[in-house]
């Protein structure tokens, strides 16, 4: 029999998604979880997989266009037969369906190799729970049938704390009364780390720019291409950031030279596993100065006259990669010692560069940190990421020398501090006393310890 196969759902808030490659032709065999093409959304490209074996008889869609979720993309012939067998022994044959067949979640392909089996058999005729691809890869991960955790988000869907309530022995997650396995970091531990940025993969970068369409203007020769749907994604972003938000920027440094004995001290002790940077200490003392001054943990509604204060602190990190800047979260990094906070951004920067993120893994950032330092830099500007109100950037780190109390000198190692903020929603001394704090905690690491 002759069905139709539409773009899945891609995630909250994806509707369309430009086809980067196609992976199949017009008259070949497809088998069940075969790719059939990889897309490429805001953030992350993913492979669509067949839900079932048939031959291809017409493909609808081409490389570089854009599509919504959806539209039909394959039409298949021959269905049935694979899927019987594929069903255990003893389950009921599904009634013959007729007409277009009900999406599947898109996932990577590597994960068929990587994801154990199921703890149980499905019936092919139960319905799915909604979930985003991330959840329904972290729940396979944990050998969890998703079916059977009972969602909180909106219309019962599912969400990663859903999954870990029920993994801790919880029937979810409550709206109203989180859980003590919601408010746990979401960071994957270091075993789970290699795969935990599941379900979608950022798109890869070719080693050297596109050539792009030949051309000329009146000065010369000229090569044109079009933007990737990410690039675009970049564009509209950076353009609400830049003429929405009225963006102030308050520059300090702080004297890291105490930090640094520290930070060589406790990873000759530690053996430097993980080896903490001074980016690690950095976190830890921003997540302290946004506990003190919750102002720049918020998020400002100006047509709602409304400021929402988060009470989670979901740092989201900065990371330079082939495809461009990625910023994935931390969650609940206030939770975090030094030592998880280092595991946690490495976990995450590999996972960027390794093009490995998952569009949900980028998402719910509250403040955000950006460090320019190892490329160098004394004073940047940094646009906030919006929604968010706020932004610190690191410069490069400098040794110079400076006068003691005994107007002695001395050499001093200097970290620079750039702190951008929404001015709607935080004043410009506010925005002093929020830097200061981060510099004293800086300057004196004991401090820490008193949080």
């Amino acid at each position: 029999m002759s069905k139709t196969f539409k773009l899945p759902d891609l995630g909250e808030g994806i509707h369309e998604a430009q086809v980067i490659r196609v992976m199949i032709r017009p008259g070949e065999q497809v088998t069940e979880d075969q790719p059939l093409m990889e897309v490429e959304t805001d953030k992350a490209a993913v492979e669509i997989p067949s839900p079932f074996s048939g031959t291809a008889v017409e493909v609808h869609v081409s490389e570089g266009q854009t599509i919504s979720v959806g539209d039909v993309v394959v039409t298949f012939d021959g269905v049935g037969g694979a899927a019987a067998e594929s069903r255990p022994a003893g389950a009921a044959a599904p009634a013959e369906t007729k007409g277009d067949l009900a999406p599947r979640q898109p996932r990577r392909a590597e994960a068929r190799a990587e994801t154990p089996a199921p703890a149980k058999v499905q019936s092919q005729e139960r319905t799915k729970v909604p979930a985003a691809p991330a959840v329904r890869k972290l729940a396979r991960e944990l050998g969890i049938d998703i079916n059977e955790v009972s969602g909180s988000g909106p219309g019962g869907r599912v969400t990663r704390e859903d999954v870990e309530a029920h993994a801790a022995g919880g029937a979810g997650a409550s709206a109203t009364a989180p859980t003590s396995a919601a408010k746990a970091p979401l960071t994957p531990s270091p075993a789970a780390a290699a795969v935990a940025p599941a379900v979608s993969r950022i798109a890869p970068m070719p080693a050297a720019p596109p050539p792009g369409e030949p051309g000329s203007d009146k000065y010369g020769p000229i090569r044109t291409w079009p933007m990737t749907q990410i690039r675009k994604t970049i564009a509209r972003q950076m353009r609400t950031s830049a003429f929405t938000i009225p963006h102030v920027t308050h520059c300090d440094e702080a004297d890291i030279t105490e930090l640094e004995r520290v930070r060589r001290k406790l990873n000759e002790a530690t053996g430097g596993n993980p080896k903490l940077s001074v980016t690690a200490f950095v976190m830890r003392a921003a997540c302290i100065a946004l506990r003190k001054f919750p102002g720049f943990n918020a998020v400002i509604d100006e047509e709602g006259g409304t400021i929402t204060y988060k009470e989670y602190i979901n740092l989201g990190m900065a990371v330079d990669t082939d495809r461009g800047l990625m910023v994935p979260n931390i969650r609940n990094a206030d939770t975090l010692s030094l030592t998880g906070l280092m595991q946690a951004l490495e976990a995450a920067a590999a996972a960027a560069r390794a093009n490995k993120l998952s569009i949900e893994e980028m998402r719910g950032g509250t403040f955000t940190i950006t460090n320019v330092g190892p490329l160098g830099g004394t004073v940047s500007t940094p646009i906030i990421n919006h929604p968010e109100v706020a932004i610190l950037g690191l410069g490069r780190v400098r040794r110079i020398p400076v006068f003691d109390e005994n107007d002695q000198v001395k050499p001093a190692l200097l970290l620079p501090l750039f702190v951008s903020f929404d001015h709607r929603a935080i004043d410009g001394v506010t925005a002093a006393k929020f830097t200061r704090e981060v510099v004293a905690m800086l300057e004196i690491p004991a401090l820490m310890l008193l949080y």
